[in-house]
């Protein structure tokens, strides 16, 4: 399950906090951490609905309201219509609170807390950190593995949907990025550095490369393009949101099909000869990919990469080139009618000697990318 209020308060820097009302909202969620200081003072007529995070812990000296308790109240009020999940004060200011404040938490099941010597920067770390263990509990790469591969039954998806709250009603999509200058421990720390975009989308990692889980409530291919971009420049990725194969649409039931399309999407669109930005336009592929595992694909294709196996360098690079003769004899450094002669062999090699090259292509590629599957299959194994 999501992490809670009653979890978070096991952490070190949380543990010696006391609860001072609302106790029946310590099951609520918690995916992050927040600051209130000045917003709420007086004449700042503060009213901004997303500046505090939903299912967060927000944290205050209650500074704002030194010469105004009256102030907290309202202050508290505002969180509860924020979403907030929980509110701590530190008691530098107030040892207790206002009645008021206390009935108005019981009668919302708003958790308060009050605590004494905790520097703010400790509490933030240690709740991020306890977030960030818990969904790469929920999203390992063994788990991952098994959704792409298929062997995840209903109950470990639903074990999935049902541990990461921003999952919760909503509809998903998936996007797998993987690039020399990709670093992913560094884009995946920074992610957990985001505020607003967090409720927009995950980021995991997976075989040294990385996928954008996007969940939102809109079932709309351009909101999903768009917080697609809006991640990529968040995260400072090396590649741009246009150049990515963005899954289907899915209900957060059926994520593992979000995954699947996305992984497969990305080996696909290795050797497609257009930019491929939807799975929908994958082609053929996207019913070839899935069955990659199958007896018969899987014959076909370590047969036909067999049979050319003493071309398989050329074969790489013309696949890479998406085709294109020239550019792969400037890669392979030869002459582009060296090029022609190998695929003229592979041709005969395959017993289509009197096919084109764009038929050559098409065969080749398929073989390519279902070995491709086959190999980071065999990998795991």
């Amino acid at each position: 399950m999501a992490l809670t209020v009653k979890d978070i308060l096991t952490l070190p820097a949380l543990s010696q906090m006391q609860l001072v009302a609302g106790e029946k909202g310590t099951n609520r969620s918690i995916t992050c951490a927040g600051i209130a200081e000045h917003e709420f003072a007086e004449g700042m007529n503060f009213n901004e609905p997303d500046y505090f995070e939903k299912d967060s812990i927000v944290l205050t000296s209650l500074l704002f309201a030194r010469d105004n308790p009256g102030l907290i109240l309202p202050a508290v009020q505002f969180l509860v219509n924020s979403g907030v999940s929980a509110f701590a004060y530190k008691t530098v200011i107030y040892e207790d609170l206002p009645e008021e404040v206390l009935a108005y938490a019981d009668a919302h099941d708003f958790p308060i807390y009050k605590y004494t010597d905790v520097w703010y920067e400790t509490i933030i770390f240690e709740v991020l950190t306890a977030v960030e263990r818990n969904d790469a509990r929920y999203l390992s790469e063994t788990r991952i593995e098994q959704m792409i591969r298929n062997t995840a039954g209903p109950d470990d998806i639903e074990s999935i949907r049902r541990g990461i709250s921003l999952l919760s009603g909503r509809t998903v999509s998936a996007c797998y990025i993987k690039t020399p200058s990709l670093d992913a421990e560094r884009i995946f720390r920074n992610y957990y550095m985001l505020r607003n975009l967090r409720e927009k989308f995950i980021a995991t990692k997976y075989d040294g490369g990385l996928f954008i889980l996007i969940s939102t409530t809109k079932q709309s291919k351009n909101a999903h393009r768009m917080i697609l971009s809006e991640a990529c420049s968040a995260l400072s990725l090396p590649v741009s949101a246009d150049d990515i194969t963005l899954s289907r649409m899915h209900p957060a039931a059926d994520l593992n099909k979000a995954f699947q399309e996305a992984y497969y999407g990305w080996i696909a669109g290795l050797v497609s000869l257009h930019k491929v930005d939807s799975y929908e336009n994958l082609g053929v592929y996207s019913a070839i990919l899935p069955l990659a595992d199958s007896p018969e694909l899987k014959s076909y294709a370590l047969s036909y990469m067999g049979k050319i196996s003493s071309f398989e360098e050329t074969a790489e690079a013309y696949i890479n080139n998406g085709g294109d003769i020239v550019a792969t004899s400037v890669d392979m450094q030869c002459h582009s009618n060296t090029i022609r002669y190998r695929l003229n062999r592979m041709k005969e090699l395959t017993g289509a000697k009197n096919q084109t090259d764009h038929e050559l292509f098409r065969d080749l590629s398929i073989a390519y990318v279902v070995c491709a599957v086959l190999s980071r299959n065999n990998s795991i194994d």
